[in-house]
Order: structure tokens, then sequence, then C-alpha cells
């Protein structure tokens, strides 16, 4: 008798593609604790960099000058990427304000953060505009190193083992482990710097007529050292955020986080490029979902508010029209103070909406940090280092009086102990 093989009843799609662990990072991102993070991230940055740049006020380095203009603002009021319409008036300028800028929106986070780094290498920066930016930069670091290692310690478990610590172990973990997280790519424009130094005192040499027609012949050289270069800052200003992903995985240091960053960038570039391709659309896409409801949070909140309160004092301190009139309206005492206050609160909601994408960033970071181990490594994707895990022996043993030969003793609790071998 022939045997009917058996029927497929069942495909274990992440299996084959593994790539839709990444449709993860959404519902992993709209945690309440990962938009929080991701917000006060963002705050605590911008206003670090206002009071760095307050230091460098009497400085002329136009480099610096242009900092000081786009940091005026918060994130999603300078950026309509980011941005919150609050005076949408029917459901067609909801949408539309919500689609705004969506392609451009996980771009304009990655160039946002790292700016500080791209514009050391500006030719028109001075010294001191240097100083200023490295400050700016290391800033950022020390911010993200906190934050952001926080949430991709809270994706890590997330992934991994399903579980996701509250904000405070979170943070803890990040606290315990922000050398690794901030000196990372650090070490990479260390390693840079090493090369350009070299390129500095050549270039002072070369003042000198008989050493520039030899610097000429072995201008090679300079190539060489200029390549290393590229190596070590295009590796890092594409595989940063893989940095935050190995420290809040592996648990390691600085040096192995840098290590594998560059590994996993340069041995898997068209893999890594099509795993950023889908974290860019899924960033497009939810962030589209993120920025209607909030949206529409806002404009049904005005719209019901209308119907209750006079059109002038609507107009002044509920939704201010988006061109002010010639003539506007003065508020002063409790009008003001009930103005501010609902700016307030909507512009919450806005650091909300762009701390769900800065969020994303680094979540999206730790499921493609996991697909590449799985591709570069073959190791599985649900290992990842836990703190403090607690161990327990053998309970004590009680010798039977009958037979002389030891037992456990059921009613003796585990002790604590190393269970290795």
């Amino acid at each position: 008798m022939i045997e009917q093989p058996d029927k497929v009843r069942e495909i274990a799609w992440n299996d084959v593609f593994r790539w839709l662990v990444l449709l993860r990072s959404v519902r992993i991102a709209l945690l309440a604790r990962v938009l929080v993070l991701g917000a006060l991230g963002l705050i605590v940055t911008t206003i670090g960099w206002k009071a760095i740049l307050w230091t460098f006020a009497s400085s002329t380095d136009p480099v610096v000058q242009e900092w000081r203009g786009d940091t005026r603002g918060w994130l999603w009021t300078t950026y309509p990427e980011f941005s919150i319409v609050t005076t949408a008036r029917n459901a067609h300028e909801l949408f539309r304000a919500a689609a705004t800028g969506l392609a451009e929106a996980p771009v304009t986070l990655w160039l946002h953060l790292t700016r500080p780094f791209v514009d050391l290498f500006r030719s028109e920066l001075t010294p001191v505009g240097f100083l200023c930016l490295l400050a700016c930069g290391v800033w950022e670091l020390l911010v993200w190193g906190l934050f952001g290692g926080a949430i991709t310690r809270i994706a890590a478990l997330k992934f991994t083992r399903d579980e996701a610590p509250d904000v405070l172990a979170a943070l803890r973990h990040a606290l315990s482990k922000l050398p690794s997280y901030s000196m990372a790519p650090l070490l990479a424009l260390a390693g840079a710097a090493v090369f350009a130094l070299q390129l500095v005192v050549l270039g002072w040499i070369m003042q000198l007529d008989i050493f520039a027609v030899v610097m000429g012949f072995a201008w090679p050289f300079v190539l060489l050292l200029g390549l290393l270069m590229a190596i070590l800052l295009l590796g890092a200003l594409v595989g940063w955020p893989l940095m935050w992903a190995t420290v809040g995985v592996e648990g390691t240091d600085a040096f192995d986080a840098l290590s594998r960053s560059y590994a996993y960038t340069y041995q898997r570039p068209l893999r890594l490029l099509w795993y950023v391709l889908i974290a860019a659309i899924l960033a497009a896409v939810s962030m589209f979902i993120v920025k209607l409801f909030a949206t529409s949070a806002i404009s049904l909140g005005n719209w019901s508010i209308s119907w209750g309160l006079d059109e002038e004092t609507y107009r002044a301190i509920v939704s201010p029209p988006r061109d002010p009139p010639a003539e506007p309206v003065e508020l002063t005492g409790m009008t003001w103070l009930a103005a501010e206050a609902i700016g307030f609160w909507k512009s919450l909601l806005g650091a909300l909406a762009a701390g769900y994408q800065a969020g994303f960033l680094w979540v999206a970071a730790v499921g493609v940090y996991l697909l590449l181990r799985k591709d570069i490594d073959g190791a599985e994707m649900d290992e990842v280092f836990v703190e403090d895990e607690p161990e327990f022996g053998m309970p004590p043993l009680a010798e039977d009086v009958a037979s002389g030969v030891p037992e456990v003793d059921a009613r003796a609790p585990a002790s604590p102990g190393n269970t290795g071998p």
C-alpha cells in the first residue's frame, strides 16, 4: 500500500522570510516606555545643544551661526516631516498633513542625529566651531547612550524573550553600559584622527618646496590614508545604530560594538541595504499612522471645543490661525496662561510623535542586528545577554536514617549558587 505524503498544513513564514521579524519593530516602538524615552532623548539633546551654542555665542563661525538658527525650535516644530498640524479644518487637510514628508522622515532623523559629526568636516569650519560641534556630538552620544541604550535593551529583550523591562530597569542597564554605548563612535573618530594628523604634519612640511615635490611623487600614500579614513568614517556613518544594538543584545564593550558594526556593514552590504529598506518603509507607513492619530486627536478636540466656545476666544487660545491677523488679539492674565498651557500639551503630543520615530530607529536597529548576526555568525535569533539572572544550586541533602543513603529534602528550598560545571 502506497502511503500518501503528509500535506503541508502550515508554513513558518518567519523562518522562510526572516526579515518579517522587522514587522515587530512597529509594535515595540509603540510601547509607551519607548515613546517616552524617544521623546526625552530628543528634548534633552536639543536643550544641551542650545546650552553649548549659548556658550559659543560670541563665535562668528558661519557653521555655528547656522546651527544657532536651526536649533531655535524643536525637531517636531522645525521639520515638517515630524510636525503635527494643529489647525486642520477638514479631513483632506488632516490626511495631507499626516502624509507630509513621510519618505523623508527616516532620512531626516538620520541626518539630524549624525549632523554634529558630519559638519566637523566642513571646509569653512574654524577651530572654535570645531570645538563647538565636537561638544555637541559628545553631548548627543551621552544622551543617546542613556535613552537610546535603554530603548535598545527593551527591544533586545522584546525581540528575543518577548519580555519588556520597565523604564527604570532599562535606564539602569543603559547607565551601567553608558561608556560602551557612547564610546564606540568616538573610537571610530579617534582612528580617523590618527590618520588625519599624519596628513596635517605632511601639509606643514609641504610648505617647503622641496618637500612639496617629494610629496607630489609620494601622493599615493596620502590617497591610502584617505581611503583608510573613508573606510572608518563611512562604516561608522552607516553602521552606528548597530553599535547600540550590539551592546543592548550582547552586553559587551565599545570595542566589540565597533568591531561587529563594521563586520556586519562590510561583510553583507546588500543584505544590510535590504533590511534598512524594509525598515524605512515600515517607518514611513507607521509614522503616517502615528501622525494621523495625533493630528486627529488635536483636530477633533478643537472641533468639539469650538461648539461651546465663542469664535474670538477659540481663535485666540485654542487654535490660532496659521497666518496671524494684522492686529492680533493681545492675551493677558488668565487667557495667556490658558493659551500657553494648551500649546504645551499640543507640543508634548508632537514630541511623543517624534519620539516614536526616534524609538523606531533604535528598535529597528536591534532587529536588523539580530538578522545580520544570524546571517553571518549563525547565532539564533533568541540569544541575548541577560543580566543578574538568578541561579540555584542543589537543595540540601538529608541522610536516610534507615538506609544511610543521602536523599533530597523535598521540604528544603534550593540554595543559591552556580549551577555550571
